[in-house]
């Protein structure tokens, strides 16, 4: 089968050399391999996987077809391939190297799911990767297979919060048993309890540490200058008025007070806590600040 593919991609290559290598030039844009917060659930067997796509037109015009059952054949002892009933937007780059769990497009028509991590010459457009590909060999097995995808359940604020809607003064979350802190914008200190999440556990390693926040149209947020760790399972869209997220697609650290019932169009919002306040004491600050987070005394 790739013999067939190399010697296709040869007579191509013949017949278009001048085109190839403008493209080899220009590459994939940084906004190709852009985290869309659209996830795709993989589901081989009784086994169901994650994956994260790509924001690109590839990506879009795949997730147009979803639901797909596709009964997808082996190659090489490291991927599953199967080619599609119709075209997809293609912008192929040589990429170096496959991961276990990516999941590419070769030429413009043909879905391929690696289970192998491996150096390639071959050049793919980028849909996305699974993100805890930890077992997913396995449940590939080592012949062809049934491989369903599908737009992934979008998970919100919301889901499994605790939360009180009586007083609308004060923050939605509710959090009972978490870690104290403090918030101190100029003079005006804004109390807060962080969760046990992992991202919330790791903030909390790093206090006393001090961000700079400008004030927003529903919060005040600025830059981490390192990343929190989080698991994919707690990346959600939107947020609940009051919230503490660390928001992943910029290392964001930001305090969210106004705005929750529209606030689903947002994503990569990971919560790792709420403030402890009436809204009103951090949504009448203006400015711009650095913020001291330390524990509460």
């Amino acid at each position: 089968m790739r013999n067939a593919r190399m010697l296709f991609f040869a007579l191509v290559v013949l017949a278009t050399v001048p085109v190839l290598t403008v493209c080899a030039i220009t590459g994939t844009s940084e906004s190709d391999t852009k985290e869309a917060s659209t996830k795709l659930e993989i589901r081989v067997g009784g086994k169901t996987f994650t994956a994260v796509l790509y924001d690109n037109a590839s990506t879009d015009a795949f997730l147009q077809k979803l639901p797909l059952a596709l009964d997808m054949s082996e190659l090489n002892g490291n991927e599953k391939y199967f080619y599609l009933s119709e075209r997809l937007p293609a912008n192929s780059q040589r990429v170096g190297s496959i991961k276990n769990g990516d999941l590419m497009l070769y030429g413009s028509d043909c879905l391929v799911l690696f289970y192998e991590s491996f150096s390639t010459s071959y050049s793919y457009t980028k849909l996305g990767y699974v993100t805890d590909a930890t077992g997913l060999a396995g449940a590939l097995g080592s012949g062809s297979v049934k491989v369903s995808f599908r737009v992934a359940k979008k998970r919100v604020a919301s889901d499994n919060a605790v939360m009180q809607t009586a007083n609308k003064k004060m923050p939605t979350r509710v959090i009972k048993n978490g870690t104290k802190i403090t918030m101190r914008f100029g003079n005006t200190v804004i109390p807060g309890i962080l969760n046990n999440s992992e991202t919330a556990k790791a903030l909390i390693a790093r206090l006393p540490y001090t961000v700079h926040v400008s004030r927003y149209s529903h919060d005040f947020c600025g830059v981490m200058n390192n990343p929190l760790p989080y698991s994919e399972s707690n990346v959600h869209f939107g947020w609940l008025n009051g919230d503490i997220d660390f928001a992943r697609d910029a290392n964001y650290f930001t305090i969210l007070f106004e705005d929750e019932k529209k606030s689903e169009q947002y994503g990569h919002q990971i919560n790792i806590g709420v403030i402890d306040c009436e809204l009103s004491r951090i949504s009448n600050l203006r400015g711009s600040y650095d913020v001291l987070i330390e524990l509460a005394k």
